[in-house]
């Protein structure tokens, strides 16, 4: 088996609207700090922090069109913005993997975020659920808009909660034993 690359949904165009206009706040935000009369080394400070937010949301929203998960027959490698993470085989759960919609009774009902990013039609990073089992207690996550996303459970102690163009696909992919 070769490597197999499934790519995530991308943020619809509601979503980019949102995250640009975001974007566009905090730009403005900079033009203010540097006509609004403060003290050099308060402005230089300010302006610094600013520019770091400016450049760390411009490289998610970039990145946010470029996610994917790399299947390898050793590996699953889930390219999200922040939050690359490489898994064994072996720490995935498939059998017990499911898709739904987030929205849906059997779906994993979260609590809050702990860390990453979360608008409307974007939700990014860590979050904590709220039906937590001895088992599982977090979700890293990458979804976009409220249609199905793959839940997968790990032996990492989360899940995976990923929003894919053919989740299904994925999913049969990993219930194929690998030689």
């Amino acid at each position: 088996m070769d490597t197999q690359v499934f790519q995530l949904t991308t943020l619809d165009s509601a979503s980019s609207g949102i995250f640009l206009s975001m974007l566009l706040g905090v730009a403005l935000v900079l033009v203010l700090l540097m006509v609004k009369p403060l003290p050099k080394k308060a402005k230089y400070a300010s302006a610094g922090m600013v520019i770091a937010v400016l450049g760390l949301l411009s490289w998610v929203f970039y990145k946010a069109h470029d996610t994917s998960v790399r299947l390898t027959p050793s590996t699953m490698l889930v390219d999200i913005p922040l939050y690359r993470v490489e898994l064994p085989r072996q720490s995935l759960m498939p059998a017990e993997a499911k898709i739904v919609s987030l929205g849906e009774d059997d779906a994993p009902k979260l609590s809050y975020r702990s860390n990453g990013v979360g608008m409307p039609g974007y939700s990014l990073g860590w979050f904590k659920l709220a039906d937590a089992s001895d088992r599982t207690n977090k979700a890293l996550l990458s979804v976009t808009g409220d249609g199905q996303v793959l839940v997968l459970p790990t032996t990492e102690g989360y899940l995976l909660i990923l929003s894919l163009e053919q989740p299904e696909a994925l999913l049969a992919s990993l219930l194929t034993p690998t030689l």
